[in-house]
């Protein structure tokens, strides 16, 4: 039997953290360096980006143009002001920004296969989007609810799936995934989130955040369906909520999520966490 066929297969599991989901970058060179194979990976919010320009093999592109943009080029990226009637923000340079580096591609034609979770805010369920255009679906990976406009798609209402999946590990070993390392570069919930979510009068069931089930949300129902998530989901946001085998943490929780003049600094912390991680990898999986 071939080493192909008798390795274990290898799940990549991208956190979000926006500007600190570039450290995703810096582990994914170092694994590749070390040949560490990675079979299918999964993205949650901006790690969806990341894990979208890696199986386009357009990485090296991406992580150029972040380290290289300014603050005022992230920031024509996402003030795309709207009506406020779904979000404050539009979204579609979002979309327009990330189709830079996977083009019109579709995940079929993606060199690795990939799995990105969103919220489909209609029905308050985590949704797996393995098909369709990448770029759309990056997208509705970085909605965030009342911010942006949600993405529809088929009878969905689609934003951030960090509520239910900030390290999307889960659909990995569904999907065949014997080994996966995970990479955590969001942070805890807020001390605010945290001591509303032990609030019993505010820990409404799923029935009451979404009674009525309205078709046509306006941006008071999304942000108010969020909020409910944020504080019935607040456990999600922790890595210990997850299975892996490994977790790369590169310690850059003190990096803001708007930081970014801090990319740089980010890619080479995640490159420093991956580095101490690959002895451990490369034992398990008899390298």
């Amino acid at each position: 039997m071939s080493e192909n066929i008798s390795r274990k297969k290898v799940g990549l599991a991208l956190s979000g953290g926006f500007i600190r989901a570039t450290a995703q970058i810096g582990v994914i060179e170092v694994l590749e360096e070390n040949n560490i194979p990675i079979d299918i990976i999964s993205g949650c919010s901006s790690g969806s980006a990341i894990a979208g320009a890696y199986a386009a093999g357009t990485l090296p592109q991406l992580k150029k143009r972040l380290i290289e943009g300014r603050r005022r080029d992230f920031w024509r990226v996402i003030f795309e002001p709207t009506i406020p009637r779904e979000g404050f923000l539009k979204g579609e340079r979002n979309r327009v920004f990330f189709e830079e580096f996977v083009g019109d591609k579709e995940f079929k034609d993606l060199h690795k296969k990939v799995l990105l979770t969103v919220t489909d805010i209609l029905t308050m369920k985590e949704t797996i989007i393995a098909d369709g255009k990448v770029g759309q679906a990056i997208q509705a990976c970085t909605a965030v609810p009342g911010v942006f406009k949600p993405v529809k798609r088929g009878g969905q209402v689609l934003v951030d799936g960090g509520n239910f999946n900030m390290i999307p590990s889960n659909v990995l070993y569904q999907n065949g995934a014997d080994y996966v390392i995970a990479v955590y570069v969001s942070r805890p919930p807020s001390l605010f989130t945290r001591f509303f979510s032990t609030l019993r009068g505010l820990k409404k069931n799923k029935k009451e955040a979404i009674k009525n089930h309205k078709t046509n949300l306006n941006i008071i129902d999304l942000i108010y369906r969020a909020s409910w998530l944020s504080v019935a989901q607040s456990r999600n946001f922790y890595h210990t909520a997850y299975p892996y085998n490994i977790i790369i943490d590169p310690g850059i929780k003190h990096i803001g999520r708007m930081h970014t003049s801090a990319v740089k600094y980010c890619i080479q912390e995640g490159r420093r966490a991956a580095l101490r991680a690959v002895p451990q990898i490369k034992k398990d999986l008899g390298l």
